[in-house]
């Protein structure tokens, strides 16, 4: 092997410190300046440094629906009393909102200033708006800058008459926070009625329920927030059944009705009977029959065979709201259903004709729904009456 070149491997040590120095001071100097200058211009341009530029952004914010954007400094400041904030998707939605303004003066003293702007809304109408600035002093370079210190926004409180799982503000889907839902004024304790409040920005706001829901509002109520003069609105919500309930309830009212009509298995201890194929069940025992044709008790009585139930006609259906239970309905109780019945009885083909009232109890706070129905032989009053005629 030849030997190696002494010079070759001078070659290949790194330079002296002394030769490095210069070269490196004057990288590590050219990238501070260009630095340096960088973020002062970056924040010269990006500081609000005229009085118009922060209500500049803000009106920008209203007309482009970012609510968001215009309510975050309220959170920051942590400001109590703020109610739940609307979403941008929300906003945008509400009718008559800012879309577009113009600047007409502005009055300095001092450290503050009066920022005068017109402000075109969706009806075509201009609102004159005065805003109040004021200048943050900060220390570096150019970091003097104007604040807003208002925001046109007040809450909106919407009236319920028990607490729902979501509402629907102009269209889009909301679940109310905890925090924003609370006990309505001028109730008694325990009563179910709840307030919700959000805030609001200029505009208008139409609150219902969702269209999935098991419930219906009413009548739509709408929340106008002026631009001129924002201030505190309550609204009121009633809601009533859906038809989306009322589909759901008349398919368990199906469903029970055909459990009744079944070959293989007649459920007498839930179905009604006619009157005879009751007293025929009441004889099996001990107690005398009651004069209120009863429904079979403990299923089919001894000799009785081959029974089939089969629906004639029933009532339709109308729900009912509770009168204390806002979230409760009842079916109305107006007329009997019928059902024919046959049954095989020591050998002998009988047929009867059994009247009964179907009890429906549906709760629901909007997303979810409970259904009881109940076929029941006692009638009512006002079905006697109505089966009589």
């Amino acid at each position: 092997m030849a030997p190696r070149d002494p010079r070759a491997v001078d070659r290949l040590k790194p330079p002296p410190w002394h030769v490095l120095r210069g070269p490196m001071a004057f990288i590590l100097s050219f990238v501070v300046v260009v630095v340096t200058v960088w973020a002062t211009a970056a924040n010269y341009f990006m500081v609000a440094r005229d009085p118009e530029a922060p209500v500049d952004t803000y009106l920008n914010h209203l007309e482009g629906g970012s609510a968001r954007q215009v309510l975050a400094p309220l959170l920051l400041r942590q400001e109590h009393g703020l109610a739940q904030l609307p979403s941008n998707a929300l906003y945008r939605a509400a009718a008559n909102r800012p879309r577009g303004h113009e600047f007409v003066g502005t009055r300095v003293t001092g450290d503050t200033a009066v920022v005068s702007a017109d402000v075109h809304l969706g009806d075509g109408s201009t609102v004159r708006r005065d805003y109040t600035v004021r200048r943050a002093v900060s220390r570096g370079p150019f970091n003097d800058a104007w604040q807003l210190l208002e925001r046109d926004n007040a809450p909106v409180t919407v009236r319920l008459p028990a607490a729902v799982d979501a509402l629907a503000v102009n269209g889009v889907p909301v679940r109310p926070d905890a925090g924003s839902l609370t006990s309505a004024a001028g109730t008694t304790a325990g009563a179910p009625a709840r307030a919700w409040r959000f805030e609001a920005l200029p505009g208008e706001y139409d609150v219902a329920l969702p269209q999935h829901s098991y419930l219906l509002a009413s009548e739509h109520a709408t929340a106008v927030m002026s631009l001129a003069d924002p201030r505190p609105t309550t609204v009121d919500l009633r809601f009533d059944a859906s038809p989306r309930m009322w589909e759901a309830v008349d398919r368990e009212i199906r469903g029970t009705v055909a459990r009744c009509e079944r070959v293989l298995h007649f459920d007498a201890a839930h179905c009604p009977v006619p009157r005879e194929l009751g007293r025929a069940a009441s004889s099996t025992r001990t107690a005398p029959a009651s004069s209120s044709a009863p429904a079979v008790q403990g299923g089919i009585p001894e000799g009785v065979s081959n029974v089939r139930w089969e629906l004639r006609s029933r009532p339709a259906l109308v729900l009912e709201q509770d009168e204390r239970e806002p979230l409760v309905f009842h079916a109305v109780r107006f007329r009997p259903a019928t059902a024919t019945v046959t049954w095989l009885e020591k050998g002998e083909r009988k047929k009867g004709t059994a009247e009964f009232g179907i009890e429906v109890t549906a709760r629901s706070t909007g997303a979810e729904l409970d259904t009881a129905v109940q076929l029941r032989s006692t009638l009512t009053q006002r079905e006697k009456a109505a089966g009589r005629s």
